[in-house]
């Protein structure tokens, strides 16, 4: 399975140095200078802006709520993305992780992982309303384009899988610790205990308004994404509508999720974004560009985070081993 992810990457990071120099690094290169530092720290801000609509959506989960635990959530989904984005080969996804960051900061890991779980199928359904949303769009500035019948057909099938997970809440939890095990035993084993969690889960989707607002608000994180694509087309020297930007947004995020078995979505975002761009009248250099910066964006925003989850690992593991020590000592 590794090899397998491994190979996909490896192609895909050769289909993004090809982009490059099929349509001109130069151009490529001159379009990602021209952003500038006051450029790159608008869109960082701006990404920082759009995760407080994800740290909403899962705060707004989870049924009890104590000082400072939107913080912590907004840390949580900082890890989560980053965790998804730049560590694709440890054996557990970067939902556990964030799940498990979270945990360390004295969250209860049934709940922790439950929460989790619900805010990605929330963050599921929001983003199948938003695909929806970007394939309208593309109804009316290109009705014959050929990515609106695979698009279309992708996005009906996303949305009965995330209306079974909402419907089927008890079921949904099953499936997706089943699926855990199978990926790598890891996954299942930093989720928690099964029974521990479902009671959690049921604690949650008990309360169907919070559930219903958490899909909204990551409906409103989504069409914010969309402003951050406009600024960044708009920084490289591309015009560009909002509606332009809403499509060429929804419309990749649908591809990302078809594309998920590519560690990273390594070449296929910076594909992508030139296809879409090319649809409606963009430069392909300067889309191509706005996935490198993105790409650059990300790892500014994400690794602080992941360093931070990491440190507080070590210090648990010292406490852990810290008390088997003096537990051992104890009964010696």
């Amino acid at each position: 399975m590794k090899r397998l992810s491994f190979a996909f990457m490896l192609g895909g990071v050769l289909l993004a140095i090809g982009l490059v120099f099929l349509f001109g690094a130069r151009h490529v290169l001159d379009a990602l200078l021209s952003v500038g530092w006051w450029g790159f720290l608008a869109l960082i801000g701006a990404q920082l802006g759009l995760t407080l609509f994800l740290a909403l959506a899962w705060f707004l989960v989870v049924p009890k709520r104590t000082a400072g635990l939107f913080g912590i959530l907004y840390w949580g989904r900082l890890v989560r993305e980053a965790g998804g984005r730049f560590l694709p080969f440890l054996p557990v996804g970067g939902f556990v992780i964030g799940a498990r960051a979270v945990s360390l900061t004295g969250m209860p890991m049934a709940l922790s992982a439950a929460s989790t779980l619900v805010d990605v199928a929330s963050e599921f359904t929001a983003e199948v309303m938003f695909a929806a949303l970007g394939l309208g769009i593309l109804l009316v500035w290109q009705p014959h384009s050929d990515l609106i019948l695979p698009l279309g057909a992708g996005i009906v099938i996303a949305a009965l899988a995330a209306g079974t997970f909402i419907a089927l809440p008890g079921r949904g939890t099953r499936v997706v610790q089943k699926l855990a095990a199978r990926i790598g035993a890891g996954e299942s084993r930093a989720l928690g205990s099964l029974d521990h969690m479902s009671s959690q889960f049921d604690a949650i989707y008990a309360r169907k308004g919070a559930i219903i607002a958490a899909v909204l608000c990551h409906f409103c994180g989504w069409v914010a994404s969309a402003s951050v694509s406009w600024l960044a087309y708009h920084l490289l020297g591309a015009p560009i509508t909002m509606s332009q930007a809403l499509a060429i947004e929804a419309l990749l995020r649908a591809a990302l999720t078809i594309t998920f078995f590519v560690p990273g979505n390594a070449g296929v975002q910076e594909a992508a974004y030139a296809a879409l761009g090319a649809i409606f009248g963009l430069p392909v250099q300067i889309s191509v560009a706005v996935s490198l910066i993105s790409r650059a964006r990300d790892l500014v925003v994400g690794v602080p985070p992941l360093l931070l989850w990491q440190w507080l690992e070590y210090r648990s593991l010292r406490r852990r081993s810290g008390q088997a020590l003096a537990t051992s000592e104890a009964q010696n």
